[in-house]
């Protein structure tokens, strides 16, 4: 055997960290583990338990603990239903390569006019003004869009036009039919459009696609989008590719690809693919703003479920059945889409088996976090934790983040000036207020000698009052002094169940103590039952205890076919 039919990782346990989507600051929570190579097949079996990968970095989220639950969703491509607006979207695209769009063309112009004018911009900037690089970015970017709204409204907005006659109604030959190497009949056409798919590799027209999209989509500054980040986040892959030397288009083999779209010999777009023995996994699309106008994102996400129809119609692709979109997220409006392409289902987080989408859409509008097989209720004081994290970031008013803050002031007394506060305060209302009002009667002696007397019934109603007062200050304050000490109470009791809650095993794991010394020697040993192979631990896991607890976490959270079939490289 050789070692690239194993696949070799190193675990780098569980992470916790600010979260992507709702910007909360330890709100994600994930495990993850490099891998140096990896089997198709064992990644087949990793995306299938829920983990997902960036670069040679995969990372498995845990559900029930992180603010914003991230379920795979796939989709079976052969029974895909079609929306009238995924149809409009092909068709549309069809029309403007084949016959062209006047306003989709001015559209193109005028962005592409502005992207040139912010790379000239760029390109003038001084040593002094690269820091604010990202800032002006934006500012160019915001400005091109606000040039070219008037411009494109009138395109965008325009109804599109119906599929020509006699257009097949099947996807793989109605998305193929704009490509000029499948037509014949392409001398009238406006625009000539090439479609490559080829093993990931990097080249400079790509990393230039990549940092224009990034700058421009995401606002992020050029530093980060450097060549080895690049290379690092879309190209290196840990895929043993089961057709090195003799792959085709027609026949790629397992591994990972680059679907390369080319108008007019011009690159626009590429969709950054995996192909596995029973998918085809989304990793990553990136395409050119200034044609943002084609809807190239959900157009892309045609063209690759009409791949997975494609390759599973030739002999050895038979498993190639689904199309796998990443992770869906509920609560975030950018993911809406995907849960718009029928039929699709939800990897339940607990039982690793597939649940009709729109049943899961039911079970996800009244609670964050489910297992949809069997749906059960978090401790509610849990679920305002988690919010609570969430709407300290995104400074939100409501009264569970206002309640930890007040906690927090309360809690944050170790210092000099936390205790010279509470020092002011025992100057003021160490004495009970009934004490102040009979002080003030005692001063008052004259007064009430006036009033048995006869005196003033004024000055007898102002001391009325002046009691009244007291003891309405009184019954305010001991209200308040409750109050703050159920909020506090209540934060205390907030803050034991979620420690309880996330120290509980992962959804779909085991717990580290039901790892047997058995076990532990299997994975660790053996592979395919009697077969030896090694395993490489350095100084800092001498201690046999350390590195126990290091594979029971990894065990737990891959599996045990899969702890028994990867090759562990502790470091």
């Amino acid at each position: 055997m050789l070692l690239s039919d194993f696949s070799v990782i190193t675990p780098y346990g569980t992470n916790v960290s600010s979260c992507g989507y709702c910007k909360s600051t330890g709100g994600s929570r994930t495990y993850g583990m490099s891998a140096h190579i990896m089997t198709c097949k064992d990644y087949q079996l990793l995306i299938n338990r829920g983990w997902r990968r960036s670069g040679r970095y995969l990372y498995k989220p845990n559900l029930r603990d992180s603010c914003c639950p991230q379920y795979t969703i796939r989709m079976r491509a052969n029974d895909f239903e079609a929306s009238k607006h995924q149809r409009q979207i092909v068709n549309r695209f069809n029309n403007f390569v084949q016959e062209g769009d006047d306003n989709f063309d001015k559209d193109i112009a005028a962005r592409q006019k502005g992207s040139q004018a912010a790379e000239k911009n760029g390109s003038a900037k001084t040593k002094s003004e690269a820091g604010s690089e990202q800032t002006t970015t934006t500012e160019v970017a915001s400005s091109t869009m606000e040039t070219t709204a008037a411009t494109s409204s009138t395109g965008k907005k325009q109804k599109p036009r119906k599929a020509p006659k006699n257009v097949a109604t099947d996807l793989r030959t109605r998305i193929r039919s704009s490509e000029y190497l499948h037509s014949p009949d392409i001398t009238s056409w406006k625009h000539r459009l090439r479609i490559k798919l080829e093993p990931s590799s990097f080249t400079e027209e790509k990393h230039a696609l990549y940092t224009k999209y990034q700058m421009e989509i995401h606002h992020e500054p050029r530093s980060k989008c450097q060549p080895k980040s690049f290379t690092n986040f879309l190209i290196d892959s840990p895929l043993t590719a089961s057709k090195p030397d003799d792959w085709t288009e027609e026949d790629p083999g397992y591994g990972s690809f680059h679907q390369c779209y080319y108008l007019d010999e011009k690159l626009i777009a590429v969709s950054v693919i995996d192909i596995l023995p029973s998918c085809v996994s989304a990793v990553y699309f990136f395409y050119d703003p200034d044609y943002s106008v084609l809807s190239l994102g959900k157009y892309s996400a045609q063209r690759e479920i009409a791949l997975v129809q494609t390759l599973n119609a030739k002999p050895g692709y038979e498993e190639l059945k689904f199309y796998y979109m990443g992770f869906y997220i509920f609560t975030c409006q950018k993911m809406t889409y995907k849960g718009q392409f029928h039929p699709s289902y939800l990897l339940d987080p607990e039982t690793y088996n597939w649940i009709e989408f729109k049943k899961c859409q039911e079970i996800l509008k009244d609670q964050r976090y489910s297992a949809f097989e069997h749906p059960t209720p978090l401790d509610p004081l849990f679920e305002a934790k988690i919010k609570s994290i969430i709407d300290k970031k995104q400074g939100a008013s409501s009264e569970s983040s206002h309640d930890d803050d007040d906690d927090d002031d309360e809690d944050g007394d170790d210092g000099e000036g936390g205790w010279g506060s509470v020092d002011e305060e025992d100057d003021e209302f160490d004495l009970d207020p009934d004490e102040f009002n009979a002080r003030a009667v005692d001063d008052s002696d004259g007064e009430v000698e006036d009033f048995v007397e006869g005196g003033s019934d004024r000055k007898k109603k102002k001391l009325n009052i002046e009691h009244e007062k007291g003891g309405q200050v009184d019954k305010a304050k001991e209200e308040a002094k409750a109050a703050k000490a159920a909020k506090k109470a209540r934060r205390k009791e907030m803050d034991r169940v979620f420690k309880e809650v996330t120290a509980l095993p992962p959804p779909g794991c085991l717990t580290t103590k039901d790892v047997t010394q058995l076990t532990l020697l299997n994975v660790l040993c053996l592979t395919d039952k009697n077969a030896l192979r090694p395993i490489v631990a350095i100084d800092a896991y001498k201690k046999y205890k350390e590195l126990r607890n290091v594979v029971a976490e990894y065990y737990c959270q891959v599996g045990e076919e899969l702890a028994n079939s990867m090759i562990l490289y502790v470091r």
